[in-house]
């Protein structure tokens, strides 16, 4: 296989007066060679060397003129890219490091015995027989009824019931965008291109004849310097997609790279593989429009890595899910009381003694890579160290090296008195040298995600009787007759360590889980309104969220009986009960709509997060606990689709197009879980 990039530049340069000032030099250059001779004769040495020395000077100045004229000229010219990549003997299948050989399969050759038909709207099975036309189910799907987009846009929507044939070497971006903007189009043209490739079946399809001779994507971005996605960042994109002679348009307009990204995943979207039009063929909608913007600014997946390790493979697969389902924010939970895998530079002694074993880390090199691979697909990553609580392994090293036990009660028995699984840790709160640390913590993670907007200090399940055992013998609880107001001082020491990690900023919002300090009385005490984001993962029934939204606080809803995709698999110990049963299908997921559903004021709901908390799986089975239930999620917090409050009925049409996508990750690589059996596919309508 062979990947190239073709880059062509549309540009009308002139060199003006330079131009012509580099020809009369260059044509007269005898007669200067010859007058300096005769001044030679006349002049001392130290003349000449001073004429010799202003000659090449201004040579100097003339060549440094013509590169800026050439570098400013290829800044604002059209680029067009276009990415080859060959399918001479293996096939593209999901990420790029993933190839599948095609040598010794046999490819089966028996005549396909069933077509689709659209009736009413929906696609209904036939034999094939007699004149009846031969339509696959993918192409009666693109055609008839519903659109199989996901999420669904918010604006309008309008497709042609016509398609053409193509191949992805066809493909061309063009775009007049200048830098950083084209820099990140380009790459995310990349990954688009990928994504089309990745629904190719058969190895010889460029063989043959096609539709179209090119399938042009014209990008037009308004702000070229915006490549941080932030919570006012504009991701609306307008898609129209249609034919000129021989050739299909795709012109995409957006304010910001980060919409025209959501523009091109649409556009994916649009394209499916045929396998009955000449044995297998890509097609494109013939024409199209789309109009679409998210509902909400904040649509985060959490995923930890603490409990079982995750490598950076399967994050990278992680990141590629959100993508198409057009996610923004990969909440990173990467330390916990049971590992520390990340490296700090500052302090390399937490993942030292903290991490499982020496392959099962992240160093600061996996990290910004990461942050560059999610920012292409249109996402930005946030790192969680979660404090006080869920911090043991990885800070027993503070006796050693003179600095004081930093954390108490690491691996303490019985577990259940001390936190709420094994192994227990809870920083120790009078220990002045942890927050050296946790100032040092964070300066690593605002440099490793280049994230100054957003910051995650934890905050979740402070286990106070873990504190009164620790300190018993200590002058400092005589200081408190509430251990809520020594978790409180805590955080205030852990907030003013984060400004100065930030060099004296104040990050604008920073995101804690919701707890005992996160309600009244102490919120308005500890937590100030105008910086702290709450959120909020307790029960929808529980009074958190409202109380909080009523007290002026933003929040991010993770409501724990709907959006925990890791509950419903049993208890993982003996004692204990299993945690948060019972399993939540994608249509509790789906139908999740607390701001209807609990009259909350949306414009304090920054967003929401699905999380996946890993007690019980790892990398193994990570792609079927996420998918497809998170794309549902996706849809819930993109678009917002009406709901049935009474019956909480779902329509067809979502069981059909999810069902589409999940197809659309299985072509990229994700092994997302069947939503149905094979029949329900073949036979839309009938399972419902």
């Amino acid at each position: 296989m062979s990947d190239s990039l073709t880059i062509r530049r549309r540009s009308s340069r002139s060199y003006g007066a330079a131009g012509d000032a580099f020809k009369k030099i260059h044509n007269g250059r005898g007669l200067i060679a010859e007058n300096t001779q005769h001044r030679h004769e006349r002049m001392k040495p130290g003349e000449f060397k001073r004429v010799l020395f202003l000659f090449s000077l201004c040579c100097v100045l003339f060549f440094v003129y013509l590169y800026w004229q050439q570098s400013t000229s290829i800044d604002t010219s059209r680029i067009i890219y276009s990415y080859r990549h060959t399918l001479s003997k293996q096939k593209f299948v999901g990420h790029p490091n993933r190839l599948w050989n095609l040598k010794n399969v046999t490819l089966k050759t028996h005549p396909p015995q069933w077509t689709w038909q659209c009736i009413n709207q929906r696609c209904e099975r036939r034999h094939i027989k007699g004149a009846i036309p031969v339509v696959s189910l993918s192409t009666c799907s693109m055609l008839c009824g519903s659109t199989q987009l996901w999420p669904q846009p918010t604006g309008p929507v309008t497709l042609g019931s016509r398609a053409v044939t193509f191949n992805h070497q066809q493909l061309e971006l063009e775009t007049a965008a200048s830098e950083p903007a084209r820099s990140l189009l380009q790459q995310s043209f990349m990954a688009f291109n990928s994504n089309v490739i990745s629904l190719v079946q058969s190895k010889d399809y460029l063989e043959r004849s096609t539709d179209i001779k090119r399938l042009v994507v014209r990008v037009n971005i308004a702000q070229h310097n915006v490549v941080k996605l932030k919570l006012d960042t504009s991701e609306s994109y307008t898609l129209v997609v249609k034919p000129k002679d021989d050739e299909v348009i795709a012109n995409i307009t957006a304010k910001t790279f980060f919409g025209a990204r959501h523009g091109l995943e649409t556009l994916s979207q649009l394209i499916w593989w045929d396998d009955y039009d000449k044995t297998g063929m890509l097609k494109i909608l013939k024409s199209a429009s789309v109009k679409d913007n998210p509902i909400f600014p904040y649509r985060g997946l959490m995923i930890d890595t603490a409990r079982n390790y995750m490598s950076v493979e399967s994050i990278r697969r992680v990141l590629d899910g959100m993508a198409a389902s057009k996610l923004n924010v990969f909440h990173w939970h990467i330390t916990d009381s049971q590992s520390f895998p990340l490296v700090s530079y500052r302090v390399p002694q937490l993942a030292k003694t903290g991490a499982y074993g020496p392959d099962m880390i992240y160093t600061p090199e996996d990290v910004r890579a990461l942050v560059e691979f999610a920012r292409i697909r249109g996402i930005r990553v946030i790192l969680e160290v979660d404090t006080p609580a869920h911090a043991g392994n990885g800070w027993t090293w503070g006796p050693q090296e003179g600095l004081g036990e930093l954390a108490v009660c690491v691996n303490e028995r019985p577990w259940s008195l001390y936190c709420g699984e094994p192994p227990c840790g809870q920083l120790n709160p009078e220990n002045v040298n942890v927050y050296d640390i946790l100032e040092k913590i964070y300066r690593d993670l605002l440099e490793l995600t280049e994230e100054r907007e957003l910051f995650h200090i934890g905050g979740d399940e402070v286990n106070l009787e873990c504190w009164a055992q620790h300190l018993q013998k200590s002058t400092t609880i005589m200081n408190y007759t509430d251990l809520h107001d020594l978790w409180g001082d805590f955080t205030l020491k852990a907030l003013k360590r984060l400004e100065a990690a930030n060099n004296g900023n104040k990050v604008p919002l920073v995101i804690m889980w919701s707890s005992n300090l996160s309600k009244r009385p102490y919120v308005n005490k500890y937590l100030d309104k105008n910086n702290i984001v709450v959120q909020s993962w307790g029960a929808s029934q529980w009074p958190d969220t409202p109380d909080l939204i009523a007290d002026g606080y933003r929040v991010i809803l993770s409501h724990v009986d709907a959006w925990y995709l890791d509950c419903g698999f049993g208890r993982w110990r003996e004692t204990g009960e299993a945690a948060c049963d019972p399993y939540r299908p994608w249509q509790t997921v789906y139908n999740h709509r607390p701001w209807q559903q609990l009259h909350l004021n949306k414009r304090q709901i920054l967003g929401g997060e699905a999380c996946l908390w890993s007690e019980q799986f790892d990398e193994s089975s990570l792609d079927a606990r996420l998918w497809p239930r998170a794309a549902a999620f996706a849809e819930r917090v993109w678009s917002d689709p009406q709901l049935d409050t009474t019956t909480f009925t779902i329509q067809e049409d979502v069981y059909t197009r999810l069902n589409t996508h999940r197809d659309r990750m299985i072509s990229r690589g994700l092994g997302a879980e069947a939503l149905w059996p094979t029949w329900c596919v073949q036979n839309p309508g009938m399972c419902l």
